[in-house]
């Protein structure tokens, strides 16, 4: 029986103690992981969203030449 409660005893004080530096260091470090995943992903949602705008402004200037080339009588190859 005494065994036992000073296993409990020595459990309980091991859960108590703080984290170590190396503990406190590695979670400072998935934080900063996850910040900059998160940046990345803005990042890679406003590389998208250019990339999108881009391809509208490409197909009027598309449509712009066809109908240009189409009243001035000139066949385009798609």
């Amino acid at each position: 029986m005494r065994q036992v409660a000073c296993a409990l005893m020595l459990t309980l004080g091991c859960a108590a103690c703080p984290a170590s530096r190396a503990d406190v260091a590695m979670s400072e470090q998935i934080i900063q992981l996850g910040d900059g995943l998160n940046d990345v992903r803005q990042d890679y949602s406003a590389l998208q969203q250019q990339v999108d705008s881009l391809r509208v402004v490409v197909a009027r200037q598309d449509t712009v030449i066809r109908q240009l080339a189409n009243l001035a009588g000139v066949a385009i190859a798609r």
